[in-house]
């Protein structure tokens, strides 16, 4: 196309389109490469034959990134697998110390045994469970009498009123909650000053 041929205003994209002469649409393949490079010659047929070789290079490049791309999606989902399995296998790992502890105060003579020492061995199994869920990033939510309630961390079971205990705020705490960084796995059980 020669600049005499390129218009010197805008094309107005409102015209109708039924005017507009419709090219047909044309498929490049091999075959068509091919027939269009035999019937050049000279440094047309050199450059036509350099860009076929562009091409099939081009194609080749396209389809090995494809499979890398596949490959690596591939390896990711096992990765993201893999993880996961070992950070479930990590915390069973950690609660089966629990499993023992429990296992040894129920395996002792209950009958020689003081319920003081039996409360002890439970505590200490009790201990160590909190202990392994402080490692795994869960911490206890046990708010103090007195602490404002927050119902994001607690749930009110009841209102109790107490003595100095001013209204919407803790009057007894019925069971401890658990929370992660992120999520609150259980809220406190609390009663609640009316």
């Amino acid at each position: 196309m020669n600049t005499d041929e390129i218009p010197a205003e805008p094309v107005d994209s409102t015209e109708d389109t039924d005017s507009v002469i419709e090219q047909p649409v044309v498929e490049i393949d091999d075959a068509l490469i091919g027939q269009v490079t035999d019937e050049a010659e000279g440094d047309v047929q050199l450059v036509l034959e350099w860009y076929a070789d562009e091409l099939e290079s081009v194609k080749a490049d396209r389809l090995r990134a494809l499979a890398e791309l596949s490959n690596n999606q591939r390896r990711a989902s096992e990765n993201e697998v893999r993880v996961s399995r070992a950070a479930v296998a990590s915390a069973l790992r950690s609660l089966i110390t629990v499993s023992d502890q429990l296992d040894l105060a129920l395996g002792q003579d209950l009958e020689q045994m003081t319920a003081e020492q039996f409360a002890t061995g439970v505590r200490l199994a009790r201990d160590e469970f909190l202990k392994v869920l402080g490692d795994l990033g869960a911490e206890r939510i046990a708010p103090e009498i007195g602490d404002e309630f927050d119902p994001q961390r607690h749930e009110a079971m009841l209102q109790q009123p107490a003595d100095g205990i001013e209204s919407g705020h803790i009057t007894m705490l019925m069971q401890p909650g658990f929370a992660t960084e992120h999520h609150v796995l259980r809220p406190a059980k609390v009663a609640v000053a009316p």
